[in-house]
């Protein structure tokens, strides 16, 4: 018998009462924890991609039965492999079975509400990102005005220091949750110094928002405010996207705007500001 059901064994199955089946669950079942297994040591690597030895050896199986798991889940899209080294990461198919779980989470529901209503009244695009294995990860993409053209979509990863979305990540959160995506994305690209990173992170904390102009996407500027949990923990950030032919853009009207969107998706989330829970 092989790791994966065959029809022989469903038909026997079924011949079964559902007294049976409960008891002893069928073998199929057993295969498919099997390959969650793979998928779990894959997800477990770090940066989750790997190649075939690390993840048989997370999954405690031989590469050869592991090899097949992974070949089967590239055919449906759960993973993909790089054409380079030969390295196993997550598929697109993942990534929406992952971005349909988030979807039930209350911070994705009451957050869209408010993104919505933002990018309606500045007529533009509403970006809603939160921090995964990757980094800042697009999960809402909204148009309130003219769509903008570019090849950022949901599901897109964003540079950390060089995107408005990174740099708020990176100043509401504790080193050790970005180190070593800061460390890879300088060791691929121009990096900012940094004792002007440095500085540029305590600006963002005192004034509450980072902004980008071109960086990420040429021509396109960008506003970011963090939106924070009960426990005062940063768990997504909301914003905006609009030309930078466009002068008022960065007008402090539009910060305001944003900003108000965060402070009421932060407060629906349980957060409170520090003065209002110095009175309770």
């Amino acid at each position: 018998m092989t790791e994966l059901e065959d029809d022989h064994s469903d038909m026997s199955a079924s011949s079964k009462s559902p007294r049976d089946v409960a008891q002893k669950p069928r073998k199929s079942i057993q295969s498919v924890e099997t390959g969650v297994r793979v998928l779990e040591a894959l997800i477990s690597c770090p940066g989750g991609c790997a190649p075939l030895r690390d993840i048989a050896a997370g999954a405690e199986m031989s590469r050869s039965q592991a090899h097949r798991y992974l070949q089967a889940y590239i055919n449906t899209g759960l993973v993909q492999q790089e054409p380079a080294d030969g390295r196993y990461s997550l598929g697109p198919t993942a990534l929406k079975v992952g971005l349909s779980a988030l979807s039930r989470l209350d911070v994705i529901r009451i957050t869209t509400a408010y993104l919505r209503q933002l990018a309606d009244d500045l007529e533009t695009t509403g970006l809603l990102s939160i921090w995964g294995d990757y980094g800042p990860t697009i999960i809402r993409w909204l148009d309130g005005g003219v769509p903008i053209a570019t090849s950022l979509h949901v599901g897109s990863v964003l540079p950390i220091q060089h995107s408005s979305a990174g740099l708020v990540f990176m100043a509401f959160q504790p080193l050790p949750a970005y180190k070593r995506l800061l460390e890879r994305e300088r060791a691929a690209r121009t990096s900012i110094d940094e004792t002007e990173l440095q500085a540029m992170l305590t600006e963002i904390r005192r004034q509450g928002y980072a902004k980008v102009d071109g960086q990420v996407v040429p021509g396109l500027a960008a506003i970011s405010v963090p939106i924070f949990d009960m426990q005062e923990k940063l768990i997504a950030v909301i914003g905006v996207l609009g030309r930078m032919t466009d002068q008022k853009f960065f007008c402090q009207s539009n910060i305001d705007r944003v900003q108000a969107a965060a402070l009421k998706a932060s407060n629906a989330m349980g957060w409170q500001p520090e003065e209002m829970r110095g009175d309770s």
